[in-house]
């Protein structure tokens, strides 16, 4: 299980300046297939600087959940460290 990248990645408008808000359609590989995905996810900025990242994958591949949520949380968080997430 592979996530290849996401496309398409709007920032929800929040009135929380801690909490960040995305909709894009997740690109992913899985053994038998290449699926995409929609998802909607949260980024939360603790308070000691570490960031817990919600997802809910709206339209669920015939795929166990478990890995798809670790390998989808990885990858927002390198896109995230990177600075490629919009704003």
């Amino acid at each position: 299980m592979e996530v290849l990248e996401l496309k398409n990645i709007e920032r929800s408008p929040g009135a929380i300046y801690y909490i960040r808000r995305y909709k894009a359609l997740a690109s992913l590989k899985l053994p038998t297939e290449i699926v995409d995905s929609p998802i909607e996810f949260c980024i939360e900025m603790g308070p000691f600087g570490n960031k817990e990242i919600d997802i809910d994958i709206l339209n669920q591949p015939n795929y166990p959940a478990i890995p798809i949520t670790k390998a989808l949380k990885e990858f927002i968080l390198k896109l995230d460290d990177n600075g490629t997430l919009p704003i």
